[in-house]
C-alpha cells in the first residue's frame, strides 16, 4: 500500500468514531421514535373504540327506551309501526327498526311492510339477545332486501323485550348505516394521514378509511386478522390495505370499550420517521463533507510532501533502468529523510554503473556465442515468481522480440499439449532435486508449425537450500530429430516392406505354380507378376515411400500397349496420391488387368479399345472412395469363364479382402468392365 493510501486510510480511519456515534444515536431515536409511535397508535386505537362504544350505546339507550313503549310490548302493529316511523326520522343513521317474536317473525317495522313467512330466528344478533338476555352487536349485513329495505351496508344492534310478567317476550333491532359510521368515526378520530379499520368478530371490515367503498364489507387480510382474538391490545408495522406501510395499534375482539369490534388505527411510517429521517440525513452529510474534506487535505499534503518526491525517485530509477546510466536522483536540501534516501540511490547507481558496464561487455560476448550457435537463453526467479527469455530465444520459439519477458504462461501455452505435464515435471524435478535439467519437447508456434526444442538448466539454492534462480539455454533441434524420425522410418519400414515383400512373392510364386500348366507358362507369368511388383516398389522408391500418384501407376502398367499417336487406351482422372498398402495391391491389380486385356481382351487385336477413368467420391453418410472404371470394347467376344483362374483371384482379394472395397465384373459382347469401389485412409 502507498504512502499516499495509507495517510487516506487515516483521515477515513479519523472520520470513523463520528460514523459510529452517529450510527448509534441515529438507532436510538429510532427506537424510541419506535416505541413512542406504538404507544400512540395505541391510544389512538382506544379512542377510536370509545368513540364507536359511545356510538353503540347510544343506540342501546334509544332501544332501552323504545323497549318501554306499550305498543311494542304488545305488538300492536299499525301503533308500533307508526312510532317506529316518527322514531326512525329522527335517528336517519339507522336503516331500519324491526319488532321481532321469539319465532323471529316480524310483528312491527317502521316501513309497514307485512311478510307472513320472512323469519330473522337464525340471525346471529337475534340469537345472542335471547341468549344474553341483553343488549347484542351483529356482524356485517350487505342487505335486507327480504324484508324490503333495500339494499345496504349495516351492522345490526338488538335488544330483548321485557314482558310484563319479566320474561322475553321478543327482539327489538336496529340496522346501523356503515357509511355513517364511518364518516363519523372519519370527522371524529381519524388523524393527519393515518388509518383506522372496524371489524366484526368474523373479520369483515365495518368501516376503513382510506378508502372505505374499496375495503367496507372485504375480509381482513392475514396480517390483521390473527390479531382478532389476541389477548391484549398491541402494535404491529404492516403494509397496509391501501399498499402504505404504516404503524398500527390494535384492540381485538372482546376487549372494552367496544366489544364484540376489532379495532385498529395507523400511523404512516414515513410521517412518523420523517423528522428523523431529516435529521439523519442532515447528519450523514455534514460526517460526508467532513470526509471528503479530511481526504482532500490529506491528498494535498501527501502530494506535496511525499508523491513528488518520489516520483522524481523512481522516474531517476526508470531512467537508470532504460539505460541511462548517468541519471540521478535530484531532490530539495530540505528533503530530509527523502534527501538521505536519495543519496543513497545515487551512490549505489554509481557502483552499479561501473559493474553494468562490465556486464554488458560480457553479456554481448555471450550472446554473440548463443546467436552463432543458434541458441537462446531463459531464466525464471523463484522468489519474485517471473521470468522470460532472451531476444534470441523468442525468435526460435516464434514469438516478437517484445514478448521475451515476464511471459512464462506464455511459454506454457505453446508447448505442445502432450509434452507440456512431462516438461514440468522434469522442470520440477530439477528443482527438487540437485538442480541439473537437461529436456526435449515440442512447441507450436503462433503461425501453426510445430518445432522441437532441446533445453539445458541449472537451479541456483539459497543458503536455506531453497531454489532461487534456474537459468538454461534453448536450441532448435528439428532438423536432428526430423532426420532421426526419418532414419527410424526407412530402417523400420525396409524391415516391414522386406517382409511384405517376400511374403507377397512366396504367395505370387506358389498360386502361380498353382495354376499353371507347365514350367514355361510358369516362368512367364511369375516373372511378369514380379516385374510389375518390381515396378511398383520403384515408383514408390522415388517418392520415399510414403506416396505414388495413380496415374504415374496406370501408365508404368500400361506403357507398353499406349503410344502417343495410339489412340486406343483413353485415361481420364486427377490426381489421387495413395500409400503404399493401396500403390502395392492396385499395381498387382492393374498388371492382371492389362495382362488379360493384352491376351484375351481389347488390347489383343488393333480394333479394340480400352477406356479407363477414375474419380474420389464423398458424400455426408460415408467416407471418401475410389472409384474406377475398367471398359474395354470392341473386343474379341467374350463370356464368363467356366473357372476362376488365379489373376482372377488375385483382383478380388486384393481389392476385397486388402482393401476392403468392391467390385462388380461385367462381360459384354465385346470386352469386359470393371467397377471397383475402394475407401480411402
Amino acid at each position: 500500500m502507498t504512502l499516499t493510501r495509507r495517510l487516506l486510510l487515516l483521515a477515513l480511519i479519523s472520520v470513523l468514531p463520528a460514523l459510529v456515534i452517529w450510527a448509534f444515536t441515529e438507532v436510538s431515536l429510532r427506537r424510541a421514535r419506535q416505541a413512542e409511535i406504538s404507544e400512540l397508535v395505541i391510544r389512538q386505537a382506544t379512542l377510536v373504540a370509545s368513540e364507536v362504544g359511545h356510538i353503540f350505546d347510544g343506540v342501546h339507550s334509544l332501544l332501552l327506551a323504545m323497549d318501554e313503549t306499550p305498543s311494542i310490548r304488545s305488538f300492536d302493529m299499525p301503533a308500533c309501526n307508526a312510532y317506529l316511523r316518527s322514531v326512525h326520522q329522527k335517528v336517519p343513521h339507522i336503516i331500519a327498526f324491526v319488532v321481532l317474536d321469539l319465532d323471529g317473525a316480524v310483528r312491527c317495522n317502521d316501513r309497514g311492510f307485512i311478510n307472513a313467512d320472512l323469519r330473522f330466528r337464525d340471525r346471529p344478533y337475534f340469537q345472542d339477545s335471547i341468549a344474553k338476555r341483553a343488549f347484542a352487536i351483529g356482524t356485517y349485513t350487505a342487505e335486507f332486501t327480504e324484508a324490503g329495505l333495500g339494499a345496504y351496508s349495516v351492522i345490526p344492534l338488538s335488544l330483548p323485550i321485557w314482558g310484563d310478567d319479566g320474561h322475553i317476550i321478543g327482539v327489538i333491532a336496529a340496522a346501523m348505516d356503515l357509511r355513517w359510521l364511518d364518516r363519523e368515526l372519519k370527522e371524529r378520530v381519524l388523524a393527519t394521514g393515518g388509518s383506522l379499520t372496524l371489524a366484526d368478530r368474523n373479520g369483515i371490515i365495518l368501516s376503513r378509511e382510506p378508502y372505505p367503498d374499496r375495503f367496507i364489507g372485504t375480509k381482513l387480510p392475514d396480517e390483521f386478522s390473527r390479531r382478532l382474538s389476541a389477548k391484549d391490545t398491541g402494535s404491529f408495522t404492516a403494509n397496509s390495505l391501501d399498499g402504505v406501510n404504516r404503524i398500527f395499534g390494535f384492540i381485538p375482539v372482546g376487549r372494552p370499550p367496544a366489544e364484540d369490534i376489532y379495532v385498529s388505527a395507523g400511523l404512516s411510517s414515513k410521517v412518523a420517521f420523517a423528522t428523523i429521517n431529516e435529521a439523519a440525513k442532515r447528519g450523514f452529510l455534514l460526517i460526508a463533507a467532513a470526509l471528503v474534506l479530511a481526504l482532500s487535505l490529506s491528498w494535498l499534503a501527501s502530494r506535496a510532501f511525499i508523491t513528488k518526491p518520489f516520483e522524481i525517485m523512481t522516474n531517476a530509477v526508470r531512467d537508470w533502468r532504460r539505460g541511462d546510466y548517468q541519471a540521478r536522483i535530484d531532490l530539495p536540501r530540505n528533503s530530509g529523510e527523502l534527501g538521505l534516501l536519495a543519496k543513497a540511490f545515487n551512490d549505489l547507481m554509481d557502483d552499479v554503473g561501473e559493474r553494468q558496464e562490465a556486464l554488458k561487455a560480457s553479456e554481448e560476448r555471450a550472446r554473440l556465442a548463443l546467436e552463432a550457435g543458434h541458441m537462446g537463453t531463459w531464466w525464471y526467479d523463484h522468489r519474485k515468481r517471473m521470468g522470460g527469455w532472451s531476444n534470441q530465444a523468442a525468435v526460435l520459439l516464434g514469438l516478437p522480440v517484445s514478448q521475451s519477458l515476464n511471459n512464462v504462461q506464455e511459454w506454457k501455452s505453446i508447448v505442445y499439449p502432450d509434452d507440456i505435464q512431462r516438461v514440468l515435471e522434469k522442470l520440477r524435478a530439477a528443482v527438487l532435486g540437485n538442480g541439473n535439467y537437461e529436456d526435449e519437447y515440442r512447441v507450436r508456434r503462433p503461425d501453426g508449425t510445430v518445432r522441437w526444442i532441446g533445453s539445458r538448466g541449472k537451479v541456483s539454492f539459497d543458503s536455506r537450500k531453497k531454489p532461487a534462480f534456474f537459468v538454461g539455454i534453448i536450441q532448435d533441434i528439428t532438423e536432428r530429430r526430423q532426420a532421426d524420425e526419418q532414419q527410424r522410418f526407412f530402417l523400420d519400414e525396409l524391415n516391414h516392406r522386406v517382409k511384405n515383400t517376400l511374403a507377397t512373392v512366396q504367395s505370387i510364386a506358389s498360386q502361380t505354380l498353382r495354376s499353371s500348366k507347365s514350367p514355361a507358362q510358369f516362368k512367364d507369368s511369375f516373372e511378369g507378376r514380379l516385374l510389375a511388383l518390381s515396378m511398383t516398389h520403384n515408383l514408390l522408391t522415388l517418392k520415399s515411400w510414403r506416396e505414388a500418384d495413380l496415374h504415374d501407376l496406370i501408365e508404368q502398367e500400361l506403357a507398353p500397349y499406349k503410344r502417343e499417336a495410339d489412340e486406343r487406351v483413353v485415361l481420364s482422372g486427377p490426381k489421387v496420391n495413395l500409400p503404399p498398402r493401396y500403390v502395392i495391391n492396385l499395381g498387382l491389380v492393374l498388371h492382371e488387368l492389362v495382362t488379360n486385356a493384352a491376351k484375351y481382351g481389347a488390347l489383343s487385336i488393333p480394333a479394340g479399345r480400352l477406356e479407363l477413368s477414375w474419380a474420389v467420391v464423398e458424400s455426408e453418410d460415408r467416407p471418401a472412395h475410389l472409384r474406377i472404371r475398367w471398359s474395354e470394347t470392341g473386343g474379341p467376344p467374350v463370356q464368363p469363364p467356366k473357372r476362376q483362374g488365379f489373376g482372377s483371384r488375385l483382383i478380388r482379394r486384393s481389392i476385397e479382402s486388402e482393401l476392403n472395397g468392391t467390385m462388380v465384373l461385367t462381360f459384354g459382347p465385346t470386352g469386359v468392365s470393371y467397377d471397383i469401389s475402394i475407401p480411402l485412409p
